[in-house]
């Protein structure tokens, strides 16, 4: 648990005032968020990338190159101990969301925050009940056709002959997540920059601020303006430009600040 110094309640009670002050909220959440729920992260100290290595940088051209391959490959992945994929398959079956997921919904349901740009592949926001929801990197429990876009969950879709087709157009279909060297999806990048234009506070939850484009849009949102929270149990490298910078992790000081904010609601 954070012990809350003097100085922290004054940073959660000047985030509520800044937020409730707000006429567009977005929240830009990381692998922080999901590391709370025992989901490893890919890079750092338990990192999976750490541990195994990084992937191919040109992975994409590599499925591009041979999708049936690549989706064999894949499914084997998974089902085969010692290596990445399958230990965060095992990570993500075991994981719920946490209380910092639910606090993005309730401050969403309270019509303060607009929308979640969220870099995190595992859907726990989608679990959560988070609606106003934009996966930068897409969605592990997802497929996405590489023809016309269309975006389906995977269970329940049938992975006969590989690499699978799309029912609507017959294109290949791959996992809906970004690999190293593909293009983060136009109409999504598309999208994350327009919150990033209209909102006027952004909440960073668990984010690094080292990956792009995702790292921009907190600088985009600031120069327009914008003011800037930080949730994050370490300093960043966007720590430096937030206007509050809370120390500690999302779980337990996400819902400190939606009480807060709550009660400023009630008295004002």
């Amino acid at each position: 648990m954070v012990e809350l110094t003097d100085k922290t309640r004054d940073e959660l009670e000047r985030a509520a005032r800044a937020i409730l002050s707000s006429k567009h909220l977005v929240a830009l959440a990381g692998a922080g968020l999901s590391v709370e729920s025992g989901i490893p992260p890919f890079r750092g100290p338990g990192g999976l990338w750490t541990k195994y290595g990084e992937p191919p940088m040109r992975a994409y051209q590599e499925f591009l190159r041979d999708p049936g391959y690549w989706w064999e490959t894949r499914l084997g992945d998974e089902e085969e101990p010692g290596n990445p994929v399958h230990e965060l398959k095992l990570a993500l079956e075991e994981a719920s969301p946490n209380a910092g997921h639910y606090s993005l919904v309730d401050l969403e349901r309270l019509g303060l925050l607009k929308c979640t740009v969220t870099q995190n592949v595992d859907g726990l926001h989608r679990r959560a009940g988070s609606e106003a929801l934009l996966e930068i990197h897409g969605n592990r429990a997802w497929l996405r056709c590489m023809d016309c876009g269309s975006r389906r969950p995977r269970e329940g879709f049938p992975i006969g002959d590989l690499p699978p087709r799309c029912p609507d157009c017959l294109g290949v279909v791959k996992m809906d997540t970004v690999m190293f060297g593909e293009p983060i999806p136009p109409q999504v990048l598309q999208a994350c920059w327009e919150q990033a234009e209209l909102c006027d506070c952004m909440l960073l939850v668990g984010t690094s601020g080292w990956v792009t484009p995702a790292a921009q849009l907190p600088v985009v949102a600031q120069e327009r303006g914008a003011t800037l929270i930080e949730i994050n149990p370490h300093q960043t490298a966007l720590t430096s430009a937030c206007y509050i910078a809370l120390a500690g992790p999302a779980g337990e000081l996400l819902p400190q600040l939606v009480d807060l904010i709550r009660r400023g609601r009630e008295s004002g």
